[in-house]
């Protein structure tokens, strides 16, 4: 297995940096199938950036007999009492949709369903959240502020159900939320259905200075591939951290995650599939491992392509962006 290890404008870190300013990034992916059935991907069309992720899909039926079965975009958990004290990276201001999923299939948008619950310990709460007037994902549209306003009274229901603490005074929610969308598809015997869709991923976010950072190949457990080069392209950015490791330069850290191995529930690799990651402006700065020929296509972006097309890994890259002097 070869591992890119890209040259130019390729960088990544490691450590902590300037935690109280960091959000975090969340892992999603693409759709699945509910089933096993005989549908081949033809072809996959994958964009991803800090900012979003588009996809199309054209799914080939090579039976006789049409296929049926529920299309499903299943969003990561949510711990409420994690982003209780710690933010997270961007999401949208719907609660339910908080990645801003949109769906088209041959060219017409699709309704779908979106099942959202609460959990505690794989039991699920969502009744006695709801019961209290309690909104189920606090993450998104100043959820925990509406939690904390709840009246006392209410609060204190959902501690005697097990659902929340309160930690002197505040309530601390103790559940988790877990959200898909789904909707179901008919694959027409010997057609081919096209599937496209988007979504905002919830990129998390930090400031860096090499100052801050110890030089490694992770940064929160994930490897990013980067090399001496690299690491003297950040210090180019960041060095006069160095001069006053309280003030000066530094850039900012997108971190963005896709799940490329997830079990699909279709028939063999993908037929044809190219990818691109943008980093959004010039002089950005982009780290990924990638296995295989990854080529920079433009000011801001770079491709992959590949026939028979089975992922090994998942997608995880750093986008390195200047920000300015520490104020």
């Amino acid at each position: 297995m070869r591992i890119l290890m890209m040259a130019v404008g390729v960088a990544a870190f490691a450590g902590a940096a300037l935690a109280d300013d960091s959000s975090a990034a969340l892992q999603a992916g693409s759709i699945v199938f509910t089933k096993n059935t005989p549908v081949k991907m033809a072809a996959e069309d994958l964009f991803v950036s800090p900012g979003a992720v588009r996809i199309r899909f054209e799914f080939s039926n090579p039976t006789r007999r049409d296929v049926e079965t529920l299309v499903a975009f299943p969003l990561p958990d949510l711990s409420a009492s994690e982003f209780w004290g710690s933010p997270i990276g961007t999401v949208t201001d719907d609660p339910k949709n908080f990645v801003g999923f949109k769906a088209v299939v041959d060219g017409k948008p699709v309704p779908f369903t979106i099942e959202q619950r609460a959990f505690v310990k794989n039991k699920d709460v969502t009744a006695s959240v709801l019961a209290a007037g309690a909104p189920l994902n606090p993450t998104s549209n100043d959820g925990y502020a509406k939690l904390a306003g709840l009246p006392k009274e209410k609060q204190k229901a959902l501690v005697a159900a097990g659902v929340a603490e309160s930690d002197g005074g505040e309530l601390i929610p103790q559940w988790t939320v877990r959200t898909r969308f789904y909707w179901p598809q008919k694959f027409p015997a010997g057609k081919t259905v096209v599937i496209e869709h988007s979504y905002q991923p919830v990129t998390g976010q930090s400031f860096f200075s090499t100052e801050y950072q110890k030089r490694s190949e992770k940064f929160g457990g994930i490897d990013y591939c980067f090399d001496a080069q690299t690491w003297a392209a950040l210090e180019a950015k960041t060095g006069k951290a160095r001069n006053n490791p309280d003030m000066g330069s530094y850039m900012v850290a997108y971190q963005t995650a896709y799940i490329l191995t997830t079990a699909g529930n279709w028939q063999g690799p993908i037929g044809r599939f190219h990818l691109t990651i943008d980093k959004k402006a010039p002089d950005n700065l982009i780290s990924l491992c990638w296995d295989g020929e990854l080529k920079k296509t433009g000011p801001t972006s770079f491709e992959f392509s590949q026939e028979n097309f089975a992922p090994k890994r998942d997608l995880h890259f750093v986008v390195f962006e200047n920000a300015g002097p520490i104020q």
